[in-house]
C-alpha cells in the first residue's frame, strides 16, 4: 500500500503542474485578445459625445465655409457687377440728361423761329441792336415817344413804333410785326445818317413837325 500511493502521487502532481502551465500560458493571450478587441471596437465605434463633438465640429466647419462664401459673393457683387451696375446708371442718366437739353434746344430753336418776340422795352432795344442801328437809346426813346410808351392805335393797329408815313400818301405804313418797323427805321431813316450829333441832325431832317420833339425825346432818354 504505501508503495502504490507514493507511484501515483508524483504522476498527479506533474499532470497539474502543466495544467497550471497551459492556464499560465493561456491566460495573456486571452487578455490581449480581449484588450485588443476593445481598443479596436472603442476606435471604429465612437461614444454618442464623441459623435456630438464631431458632428457639432462639422457643423462648424460646413457655417464657416457658408458665411466665407456669402461674404466672397457679397464682395464680388459689390465690387464688380455692384460697379457696373452703378456705372451702368450713371451713363444711362447722362445720357437722358443730354437728351433732354439737346430736345430743349430744338425746342427753343422752333419756338423762337415760329414765335415772333413780344412788344417790350428790352426786346425792342436788342431788335434795334440787331439790326446795327446806331445810337440805340436815342432810338428806342424815339419809339416810346411816338406811340406813348406803346399805347398808341398805330402801335397797336399797324405795329408802327415809329410814326412813320409813306411820303406819296401821307398814310402811315402798315407793318404785320412791329419787328418790321424797326427795319424800316433804318432802310427810310437812318441810311441817311452821314455823322455828327444826331439829335440835331433828327431835328435838321425834320422828323417830327413838332418843335419841341428833341426836348421831349431827353426827357424820355432820362428813363432809359
Amino acid at each position: 500500500m504505501p508503495q502504490m500511493y507514493s507511484r501515483q502521487e508524483p504522476e498527479k502532481e506533474m499532470r497539474n503542474t502543466i495544467l497550471i502551465s497551459l492556464l499560465l500560458m493561456l491566460l495573456p493571450v486571452s487578455v490581449s485578445a480581449q484588450f485588443y478587441t476593445i481598443t479596436r471596437d472603442s476606435a471604429l465605434l465612437p461614444t454618442e459625445r464623441q459623435k456630438e463633438s464631431y458632428n457639432r465640429a462639422g457643423k462648424d466647419v460646413t457655417e464657416g465655409k457658408k458665411n466665407k462664401m456669402m461674404v466672397k459673393d457679397t464682395l464680388t457683387v459689390r465690387l464688380d457687377n455692384q460697379k457696373e451696375l452703378d456705372d451702368n446708371s450713371r451713363n444711362s442718366d447722362r445720357k437722358a440728361s443730354l437728351k433732354r437739353e439737346q430736345q430743349k434746344n430744338v425746342d427753343d430753336i422752333i419756338k423762337a423761329e415760329n414765335q415772333l418776340p413780344e412788344l417790350t422795352i428790352p426786346n425792342l432795344y436788342k431788335e434795334i441792336i440787331r439790326n446795327r442801328i446806331l445810337y440805340p437809346k436815342i432810338v428806342l426813346a424815339q419809339a416810346i415817344l411816338e406811340t406813348g410808351w406803346f399805347r398808341s392805335s398805330v402801335c397797336r393797329n399797324k405795329h408802327n413804333l415809329f410814326g412813320l408815313t409813306n411820303p406819296r400818301t401821307g398814310k402811315y405804313y402798315e407793318f404785320n410785326h412791329w419787328t418790321e418797323s424797326v427795319q424800316a427805321y433804318y432802310t427810310k431813316v437812318q441810311y441817311k445818317y452821314n455823322g455828327g450829333n444826331y439829335l440835331l441832325w433828327l431835328e435838321d431832317i425834320g422828323y417830327a413837325e413838332d418843335s419841341r420833339y428833341i426836348i421831349c425825346l431827353c426827357n424820355v432818354l432820362k428813363y432809359l
